[in-house]
């Protein structure tokens, strides 16, 4: 098989064409049960020489042999051992260039990001949350940098005294002075309240030119510095605390485990420790339990790790024969200080009689013996439990001691975090402050690149202009000077038109006519021509018609003159003179209107240049207007950016009335007041809301007194209507004897007479009362006499019906004992009667009991009534 496969390798191109590869499939076809045979003997031996090494394992090393005398081809071995040992070669130099690859990079790392730290970021982390608090990773500042920041002190130094040797300013500017200053006074960041502002900062309404804003972010990054190194200087001293207490803590844990060791307790301990962000130098640190891939040594190394091993053991062997460490274990234990015994160890020892003897053999003396050693092992228990207690109570606290000390701890932690949160919001304001400077200083460069580039294009759109306008001037001129040869052409033609009846002035006026019709008659060609030049409007057909006809050859012009001065279109009565000299005088006229109509026609072309390059001159006048106007808008808002400055204020939340509708209030059209104008507003409308409400109550009780009034009127008037009402019933009114009677009775006659008669109407109510107990009386001993009648009856009832339960018992006994099937019908109907006479005497029973509760209720009543009541009195 391996020689099939050999064969093949030799061979890699294989058969080029589909008949060889057909060729070798039939091959493989045919030899097809050989190989497979070959491949099972393979097997077969294969598991024969693993058998046969695993056995060799098994037997002693003397006779065990080496796995080389296995090797069925030691050639073959060979081979694969050398291209193993170039494979692990290669392997092995590939690994050491990615280590050295990574050790480049880590080196890289460490340089710009752990080297080139001043101040290396790490953490404090509270004992018993958490919370933890970072410190600032801090760069050494460039040499660069610092000597910025001096000349910037410096510029400031001089600025500020300069400052002081001003006058104050008087008037509005004297208030507008007072306002900015107000509004100074204003924090913008946390930095002043952190007392570690910058002394040399510019106020924010006084950043106008690049230079100070310049300066003032080269300030801004030097309190960002400040706050982070305060910062810092906070963090050490929490962290070296922190350092501290871990120690306090092992050393009361130490004193913690001698005491539970004294007490023979064992507890788990709380013992605190550093993690990797409170000691990040811990990350260039490769501990042994990190790898936990089995280490490889060379045999080199292999062998120097036998030679240190073999040097300890001769060094611990050397150490155990020291004759003086032995004699300081055999004589004190191997230390120098005798410990004393425990309290809680120590025993009273027994009596050796205890042991020996059972107590009923005690002699007098052995027992006062016994009695005092129980009085000892007592005392010693006492002691010992006291000793417990005080060992336990040390414990608590040293255990308490911690547990405050660390939870004293975690507040200045706290502290400390609110003190970084208070300093990263000044570093983000600081921060905020720098990029608005940026920003500002940028586009004010972007604003003076854009108005460069405005007024360089601007003086070229000048400066053509300029070019236009002279070339203007100058066609303006050419054109006036045509206009001006063109005028005194027409007026020559004007001549020839008139000069023209002068000539003919001897010959009669008819025929002048005829002559002049003649005069006037062109050639059709002409005429066109001529008709189209009649308007300026039709400038460019004129134009091509004019240079069509004065384009064509010189045949058909000449024919067309000649077919006009032909002696056939002669008129009557003329000679051949005069005819001559018409022509020659019509010939004239026609080359003056040609002449006109050229000129005309390149007047027309010049003033139509003239008029487009007054149009061209008119559009580049707006475009340079337009850039002004760009450029002046540019200036303004450049202006209006450099006097409208950002500022940035630290306010409270009842000093800010805008509308938070987003997530982000919208500034963009708020108004930054002073507190006074704000404060005199308020004071203004509670002016006003007072007496508006001093308005209100006086109007409330006018209204109330009104009110009253109305209501006073209201009750004199029904009080009049009453009054009214009663004089009419007194007027109607008709007295009767007894009225009159009364109304003439005195008083004292009128309550003699009432006495007299309330004492009959009492005598008469007495014997009233006297006659109805009497008779109530009676009725109660009739009821009594018939409750006892029906006592009797139900107590003889009680009896029947008992002896009645006796009967039934009995004769359900018998009927039972017989249990006779013919009298079983009889027994139910008897039983069933005996029921229903139990169940009708059962009733009548709770009749009369019902009636008895209603006799004895009906004589409480009774009773009840026969006391006397003045309001029934008073009724009857």
């Amino acid at each position: 098989m391996d020689f099939t496969a050999e064969s093949r390798q030799e061979s890699p191109g294989g058969p080029e064409t589909a008949r060889e590869s057909e060729v070798l499939r039939e091959e493989d076809m045919k030899h097809y049960e050989t190989k497979k045979r070959l491949k099972e003997k393979m097997e077969e031996i294969r598991h024969v020489i693993q058998e046969m090494i695993r056995e060799n394992e098994r037997v002693p090393e003397m006779e065990r042999l080496e796995l080389k005398e296995f090797n069925v081809d030691d050639e073959k071995q060979r081979r694969h051992d050398a291209m193993m040992e170039e494979e692990v070669a290669t392997v092995r130099e590939k690994i050491q260039m990615e280590i050295l690859e990574r050790c480049y990079l880590r080196d890289l790392l460490k340089r710009d990001c752990w080297d080139s730290l001043q101040v290396k970021e790490r953490a404090v982390k509270a004992f018993h949350t958490e919370h933890e608090v970072t410190n600032y990773a801090l760069k050494e500042r460039p040499q660069k940098e610092l000597d910025e920041l001096k000349r910037v002190e410096n510029i400031r130094k001089k600025e500020l005294a300069a400052d002081v040797n001003q006058q104050p300013k008087v008037g509005a500017d004297q208030q507008t002075q007072e306002v900015f200053e107000a509004l100074s006074a204003v924090a913008s960041s946390y930095s002043a309240e952190l007392e570690l502002s910058h002394p040399h900062l510019y106020d924010q309404f006084s950043l106008r030119i690049t230079e100070q804003k310049r300066n003032q972010i080269v300030l801004l990054q030097d309190v960002i510095h400040r706050i982070k190194v305060a910062l810092n200087s906070k963090f050490d001293g929490v962290y070296k605390q922190k350092v501290q207490e871990i120690a306090r803590v092992k050393e009361r844990n130490k004193q913690v485990r001698e005491l539970l060791d004294e007490l023979e307790v064992a507890e788990e301990l709380w013992e605190p420790s550093l993690n990797d962000r409170e000691v990040p130098e811990r990350v260039f640190i490769v501990d042994h339990s990190e790898i936990r891939a089995e280490k490889y040594l060379t045999p080199e190394q292999q062998e120097e790790e036998e030679r240190k091993r073999l040097e300890e053991e001769k060094r611990l062997a050397a150490k155990s024969d020291n004759v003086r460490g032995r004699a300081l274990d055999d004589m004190m234990e191997g230390v120098l200080e005798v410990k004393k015994d425990s309290i809680l160890k120590s025993e009273v020892p027994q009596p050796e009689f205890v042991l020996a003897k059972p107590d009923n053999q005690w002699t007098d003396e052995e027992k006062k013996l016994f009695k005092e050693y129980d009085k000892k092992v007592k005392e010693l228990d006492t002691e010992k439990d006291k000793y417990r207690k005080s060992l336990e109570n040390e414990i608590k606290s040293l255990q308490k001691a911690t547990k405050d000390a660390t939870e004293r701890f975690d507040d200045g932690l706290k502290k400390l975090f609110e003190r970084k949160i208070k300093s990263d919001m000044a570093i983000c304001q600081e921060e905020l402050k720098i990029k608005i400077l940026s920003y500002s200083i940028l586009m004010e460069e972007v604003m003076g690149i854009e108005e460069k580039e405005h007024q360089s294009k601007l003086g070229q759109m000048e400066a053509n202009m300029k070019k236009m306008g002279e070339e203007l001037q100058k066609f303006q001129k050419d054109v006036e000077f045509s206009h001006e040869s063109f005028d005194n052409i027409v007026a020559e033609d004007k001549a020839l038109d008139k000069e023209f009846r002068k000539e003919f002035s001897s010959l009669h006026k008819a025929m002048v006519d005829q002559l002049y019709k003649l005069f006037k008659r062109r050639p059709r060609l002409f005429f066109q021509l001529y008709s189209h030049l009649a308007s300026w409007k039709h400038y460019m057909a004129s134009k091509y018609y004019f240079f069509s006809y004065f384009s064509l050859p010189r045949g058909p012009k000449k024919n067309a003159m000649e077919e006009l001065d032909a002696p056939k279109n002669m008129p009557e009565g003329v000679n051949a003179t005069v005819w001559e000299k018409f022509c020659h005088v019509r010939k004239n006229k026609i080359d003056s209107e040609q002449n006109i109509k050229m000129k005309a026609s390149l007047l027309a072309e010049m003033q139509a240049s003239l008029h487009q390059k007054q149009e061209e001159n008119q559009v580049a006048q707006q475009d340079i207007q337009h850039f002004k106007e760009q450029l002046e808008s540019m200036r303004k808002e450049k202006q209006h950016f450099l006097t409208d400055i950002m500022v940035q204020f630290l306010l409270k939340q009842g000093q800010v009335e805008v509308i938070n509708a987003d997530f982000i209030p919208d500034y963009s059209d708020s108004v930054l007041l002073h507190r006074t104008v704000v404060e005199d507003l308020n004071q203004t409308i509670r002016n006003l809301g007072e007496q508006k409400i001093a308005m209100l109550m006086q109007t409330k009780d006018f209204r109330k007194g009104i009110i009253q009034v109305e209501w006073d009127n209201t009750m004199r008037r029904m009080q009049i209507e009453d009054l009214k009402s009663k004089e009419r019933d007194i007027q109607k009114l008709r007295l009767t004897e007894d009225h009159k009677e009364y109304l003439k009775s005195d008083s004292d006659s009128r309550v003699c007479k009432q006495a007299t008669s309330m004492k009959e109407a009492l005598a008469m109510q007495q014997k009233t009362y006297l006659k109805d107990v009497k008779h109530r009386k009676e009725k109660i001993r009739s009821l009594r006499s018939k409750a006892a009648m029906k006592e009797q009856k139900n107590t003889a009832l009680d009896k029947q019906i008992q002896d009645m339960h006796v009967t039934v018992s009995q004769m359900r006994h018998i009927y039972e004992a017989s249990a006779m099937e013919e009298n079983e019908a009889a027994n139910i109907e008897e039983r069933y009667q005996e029921v229903l006479l139990l169940r009708k005497l059962k009733d009548t029973a709770r009749v009369q009991m019902e009636k008895l509760a209603f006799l004895g209720a009906e004589a409480e009543r009774l009773g009840m009534t026969n006391i006397p009541s003045l309001v029934q009195s008073k009724y009857k």
